[in-house]
């Protein structure tokens, strides 16, 4: 229930700097030609470059990406070539391509390349990372149900009033970069807009943030499995202003 200690106090930050993201970084330098780093805009832009572009990084930082003064980095994955990226919008539209299919930049300062065509007052709020996997493909699979089961994908969507849902990862078709994508989860007066969207198994756990500096954790299999074109059900029952701000999947593997 503390206060915490400020970034600034640790990190070189500048007034107008914050922290967009955090992630590990492999520990053997020998992997990361076979990683990319991918970066995500507000506006809509993204960006793949080499990791082995940021393997050196100083105390004072590195320029990661150039940007328009109306725009903002807003997620950074690392990747490789068989995965599929994800974007998601706070009104609700997603779209999926594979990450192949983005060029790899060579330089760190330029603005990136279209990911999807934003409609008026739109935004990315997610940048995901997705494995492909060929045997779960339209679900259709010679193994076990069960062990589909358990393999199964699912991206959860979580809305500033509380609301949320699962839906099955084959809903989200791949298609080509920079198109208008399709709807992820209905935007509406009862759900309010997108806060986060990401991909998750039946077994995991999330952790939900809101700006009044409550956290609650939920079991994904207690969330609803529901289509793209829906609303969901009510995840967090909040009291007057109080609003979602992020939900994050538990990894087990950092705890």
């Amino acid at each position: 229930a503390s206060k915490g200690k400020s970034l600034f106090n640790i990190l070189p930050l500048k007034n107008h700097q914050s922290i967009s993201s955090i992630m590990p970084f492999p520990e053997n330098d020998s992997e990361l030609k076979n990683y990319q780093i991918v970066f995500a805009t507000a506006q809509g832009k993204i960006r793949k470059n080499s990791l082995d572009d940021f393997s050196s990084i100083n105390s004072a930082g590195k320029i990661a990406m150039k940007l328009d003064a109306n725009d903002k980095i807003v997620g950074v994955k690392i990747c490789k070539d068989e995965q599929d990226i994800i974007l998601s919008t706070k009104l609700g539209k997603c779209i999926r391509f594979e990450s192949k299919k983005l060029r790899i930049f060579k330089g760190r300062s330029s603005k990136g390349i279209k990911g999807i065509v934003l409609s008026p007052n739109d935004q990315i709020v997610s940048l995901s990372i997705i494995d492909t996997d060929k045997t779960l493909k339209n679900g259709k699979s010679k193994i076990d149900k069960s062990e589909i089961k358990a393999k199964e994908k699912f991206i959860l969507s979580i809305t500033e009033n509380g609301y949320g849902k699962k839906t099955a990862h084959t809903d989200y078709m791949s298609t080509n970069r920079g198109g208008k994508g399709i709807i992820g989860i209905v935007n509406s007066p009862r759900n309010g807009n997108i806060s986060s969207s990401f991909p998750v198994f039946e077994g995991d756990e999330i952790l939900i943030s809101t700006n009044k500096g409550r956290v609650i954790r939920v079991a994904v299999k207690e969330i609803r499995t529901a289509g793209r074109n829906t609303q969901g059900v009510r995840i967090i029952k909040l009291p007057g202003d109080e609003k979602v701000v992020s939900a994050n999947k538990i990894d087990d593997n950092l705890l």
